[in-house]
């Protein structure tokens, strides 16, 4: 009898260290992240953010895997049923906030030209149950901010729409070399990634008075020496959006998907601000990536399953963001 309990209890122990450890700091609002969840495989990642008692979770893009170029769209609807079936399954235990990217989009690398965007836009927007009165469903774009006061701080996150308007991309010259793997620099500063509407919306949201700002953008900001999407396709476009951090009052903070691999970037600028941004992805579809060149970036990429979070010490006023492993270690950190 006294080894069956034994065995019992051993048992019961090693259940317990293999759970993850509950967030439960009532000082800390805490806000995870991530991307590139596709409806085909499993979630397990979600057991560990689940245990985090995260306040929100924000879906950064590529929430579904539903490209079509059908008139129905019958692929995305597809895709969007079956990630209802696997987000009800999951039973998760925090609210979302979403912006998509180019696979939720309906088009690979997809921009303007897609025709379907009015539609896929709708299928978007009724999945993650934006009211009816909602700004988004007034105007064209995806586009929009959140603003939460907790303890008398301020966070105030700023969703960019980098897919409705965004103008076409200057395909390589070179397919498959390092550094313009697909896409180059466009020189024609005509050309736009968020469409003029979109940017005189943001210029308000930038010159708005908060303790913290959080940037969302689906692909990444920073990021340089590789020839992926990034808002280096559009240089002009990024220095812009630079530009106004630089003039902004509160500190900037960016995350960004899609890359399927996780990893900081820093800039100064000319003024010495720092403008720093954490890439999470992916939740569940990591390829075997080798290195790529990050003159920007601090440390390696991470290119198994990843999760982001932003941590804020509600008695300190001070931002922590945290890029983590599938288990919850933290790979790599950065406090502002």
């Amino acid at each position: 009898m006294k080894q069956i309990i034994f065995i019992a209890l051993f048992l019961l122990i090693s259940c317990e260290e293999n759970q993850p450890i509950q967030n439960v700091n009532p000082n800390v609002y805490s806000i995870g992240f991530g991307s590139c969840l596709t409806q085909e495989r499993s979630m397990p990642i979600f057991n560990t953010i689940k245990a985090e008692n995260y306040d929100l979770f924000l879906m950064l893009g590529d929430n579904v895997y539903g490209d079509s170029e059908r008139e129905d769209l019958l692929e995305l609807r597809d895709a969007y049923e079956q990630q209802r079936e696997n987000f009800d399954r999951l039973n998760l235990n925090f609210p979302f906030e979403a912006i998509w990217d180019d696979h939720d989009y309906g088009k690979n690398d997809g921009g303007k030209e897609y025709i379907y965007k009015v539609e896929a836009e709708q299928i978007f927007l009724d999945f993650w149950n934006i009211p009816q009165d909602d700004i988004r469903r007034a105007r064209p774009g995806l586009y929009f901010e959140k603003t939460q006061e907790i303890d008398g701080i301020s966070i105030q996150m700023i969703f960019l729409d980098t897919r409705f308007f965004r103008d076409a991309l200057l395909p390589t010259d070179e397919r498959g070399a390092p550094g313009k793997e697909r896409y180059i620099p466009h020189t024609d500063t005509s050309l736009t990634m968020l469409g003029e509407d979109q940017w005189a919306w943001l210029q308000e949201q930038l010159d708005k008075e908060v303790d913290h700002k959080i940037i969302v953008t689906s692909i990444q900001f920073l990021a340089m020496g590789h020839g992926w999407e990034a808002w280096k396709t559009l240089p002009h476009e990024r220095q812009r959006l630079i530009d106004l951090v630089d003039q902004s009052s509160s500190e900037v903070l960016f995350i960004s998907g899609d890359r399927h691999r996780g990893g900081l970037y820093q800039f100064s600028t000319q003024s010495g601000k720092v403008i720093s941004e954490m890439t999470s992805s992916s939740l569940n579809l990591a390829f075997a990536n080798d290195e790529e060149d990050g003159p920007l970036r601090s440390g390696p990429t991470f290119v198994q399953e990843n999760y982001g979070e932003i941590l804020l010490d509600k008695l300190t006023n001070t931002l922590t963001v945290n890029l983590k492993d599938n288990q919850g270690k933290i790979i790599q950190s950065l406090s502002l």
